[in-house]
């Protein structure tokens, strides 16, 4: 058998090999893992889970999962920074501003709330009646804050 048909089976066989590791390198599966470890409250595997796709293949999708992930840990400023890389890949991710707007809620900080909220709501007209009871309580909270 000629070399060159040696190498090549070689490298075949190893390609073999390297599938199944590469199915697991799947950022979609991946993704999928880390809603899973997430779900089971597991936040520290789905955090570093989604870690490793947004270094390996950033998405929009992924920055929003991640995002969310921070935001269960109570780390809003962390949260926020992947909504914000979301929205930055995909300015029409509407979950990524309503990410946006409940990391900006729980720090208090309810005028940009309120504009996440209402970006969110343009981009997706079908939550418009969810996010106006949020912004109506916003509204009400804020004019609570001023006294009136």
């Amino acid at each position: 058998m000629p070399v060159f048909y040696k190498y090549l089976i070689a490298a075949l066989l190893s390609l073999g090999m390297a599938l199944p590791a590469l199915a697991n390198k799947n950022p979609d599966r991946l993704i999928e893992r880390a809603q899973e470890q997430a779900e089971a409250g597991d936040l520290l595997a789905a955090q570093s889970t989604l870690q490793e796709v947004v270094e390996t293949a950033p998405s929009s999708l992924a920055y929003t999962r991640l995002g969310g992930v921070h935001l269960l840990q109570q780390a809003y400023s962390t949260g926020i920074k992947h909504f914000q890389q979301a929205i930055m890949l995909d300015q029409s991710n509407s979950k990524a501003f309503v990410g946006l707007a409940v990391a900006y809620l729980h720090m208090g900080r309810y005028q940009l709330a309120r504009e996440a909220l209402k970006q969110a709501e343009q981009l997706d007209p079908e939550k418009k009646q969810e996010i106006e009871k949020v912004l109506t309580w916003l509204n009400q909270r804020s004019s609570q804050d001023y006294g009136h």
